[in-house]
Order: C-alpha cells, then structure tokens, then sequence
C-alpha cells in the first residue's frame, strides 16, 4: 500500500565509506512530491581508480514506511544512463533503508553496469541531507 506524505522532501543521499582511498562513493539527490509515494533524481557514483569510475543516472520509484516498533523508510529505485546512451554506464537499480522515517542513515544495496558488465555492491552505509522545504525552518 502506497503511503502519502503531507509536504515535498528532498535529500542528498551519500552512499559509501568517505575517504576511503579507491571506494565507490554514489550521491544521489531524490525528491518525493507532496501527498506521493513517488521518488525522482539523479546520481552520480564516482571511484578513483585508473581509468576513473563516473556513471550519472536518473533515478525513478517509490518509498514506503514499513515496520512495527522500530519504523523504516525503504526507498526503491531504478536507474537509467544520463545522457540516455545505449551500453553507457549507470547505476541500474538502487534500494535504500532509513533508520526511521525521514531518517538520516541506514544502509543501500545497488547495482551498477560498465559496458555488459554488472556490479552487485550491498551494504552500503547511508548518510542523508535534507534540505530544507519553503516554509520551513532551521532546527
């Protein structure tokens, strides 16, 4: 069952370990409407290595509130290549899990390709910005 929410969010989702040398680092900006299960954005996951890892995608899905007791916040994404080139690399599909409800971590499982090759990585640590709506406050 989809869950409405009452007023826009938008957060800068950074997934990996920062500064960890050669670490696959995805940030992704994902905005939900008002009154919407509905998740838009884009990402982009970097890595320094030789040649340099940088895929930018456009992201589309839905998160729901799940839980008894402790409450999650599931975000489930598929991704395209931006631009939208046949074989360019991207992030294929993503699935975050907040601790709470509009929470600011939890963990991210996603899958990248370059060329034909996919990449599985689980996981992952999460850390999210909100940023702040019009009409709202500082805390």
């Amino acid at each position: 069952m989809a869950e409405s929410f009452p007023f826009n969010h938008t957060g800068v989702f950074t997934i990996g370990k920062q500064g960890l040398p050669g670490g696959l680092t995805l940030k992704a900006v994902l905005s939900v409407p008002q009154n919407s299960s509905e998740v838009n954005g884009y990402g982009q996951l970097t890595q320094a290595t030789h040649p340099p890892l940088n895929c930018k995608s456009a992201f589309h899905g839905s998160v729901h509130s799940l839980g008894v007791g402790s409450a999650k916040q599931v975000y489930a994404v598929q991704g395209t290549a931006v631009p939208p080139l046949l074989g360019a690399p991207h992030v294929t599909e993503l699935v975050i899990q907040l601790d709470g409800i509009w929470g600011k971590s939890g963990k991210a499982s996603y899958t990248y390709v370059v060329g034909s090759e996919f990449h599985r990585v689980e996981d992952q640590e999460v850390t999210v910005q909100w940023l702040l709506q019009e009409g709202e406050r500082a805390a």
